[in-house]
């Protein structure tokens, strides 16, 4: 049993030598800061531009939903002829074109 205390003593001695202490000096934090800080490379940085840029892009498309929403539902004008109106109105055009067609060709002649 003695043996097993005198080694697990030399192991915490040897531990203890191999690990510094912890600082406690008003420096500590401020060191900390600095390693982390290090350690942040440009990778990190562009990956919070990205989310802070696809953040923006949520917001502006969820803007152009909602104006096109209400640009959607907004009452259009009404029409005031029918349908049939609209195809004879359609057919005295094209008849007229073909006319004008007509006499520019005979007038060619």
């Amino acid at each position: 049993m003695k043996d097993l205390e005198k080694e697990l003593d030399e192991l915490f001695r040897a531990w203890r030598e191999a690990v510094p202490g912890p600082d406690a000096s008003a420096q500590f934090m401020p060191g900390m800061w600095e390693k982390i800080e290090a350690r942040r490379t440009l990778v990190f940085r562009v990956r919070h531009l990205a989310r802070a840029f696809l953040g923006a892009t949520a917001v502006l498309c969820t803007l152009m939903a909602g104006v096109f929403l209400l640009e959607a539902n907004r009452p259009g004008p009404v029409p005031t002829e029918s349908y049939l109106d609209s195809l004879a109105y359609a057919h005295a055009n094209e008849s007229m074109l073909d006319a004008m067609h007509v006499e520019a060709v005979e007038g060619r002649r």
